[in-house]
């Protein structure tokens, strides 16, 4: 018996959003004359891997309702410049990746260019953000229950 996967029932995305380095999030996290959520935000696409941490203002759209509600989150999102989407490890496809194909791919659609909103990776996700700067401060952990 195969089991389907959570993905199969949506569209493939483009799989061709731009990967950025940590170094380039920390940037936007530093520069004192940007606001996190207008000017940049980070959506973190984990599910249930999102209860023990997250990097610093980020939000979680998980990827298993993403597709459901691209229509209402790209309303909301494409009113800011720089969405970079990340999950663990944000592999060539991923969840991140995923998601960040979708969202890119309906802003086409909108005929919304990447300077009004510009769908990003993070390159190695959530892990390689931590391993780079997760002494830092960066990061919210959160309490078990």
């Amino acid at each position: 018996m195969s089991e389907t996967l959570w993905y199969s029932q949506f569209p493939t995305p483009s799989y061709d959003a731009r990967r950025v380095e940590p170094e380039y999030l920390i940037s936007l996290m530093r520069d004192t004359s940007l606001t996190p959520g207008v000017d940049y935000v980070v959506v973190d696409t984990r599910r249930q891997d999102f209860q023990s941490y997250a990097i610093l203002n980020a939000i979680n759209l998980p990827a298993h309702s993403f597709y459901p509600t691209l229509q209402t989150t790209t309303t909301v999102l494409s009113r800011i410049p720089k969405v970079i989407f990340h999950c663990n490890s944000c592999g060539a496809i991923s969840r991140g990746s995923r998601v960040a194909g979708w969202y890119k791919d309906e802003l086409k659609r909108r005929d919304i260019s990447p300077e009004v909103s510009e769908a990003l990776i993070l390159e190695g996700g959530i892990k390689g953000f931590e391993n780079k700067y997760g002494k830092e401060g960066l990061l919210v952990k959160f309490d078990s229950l």
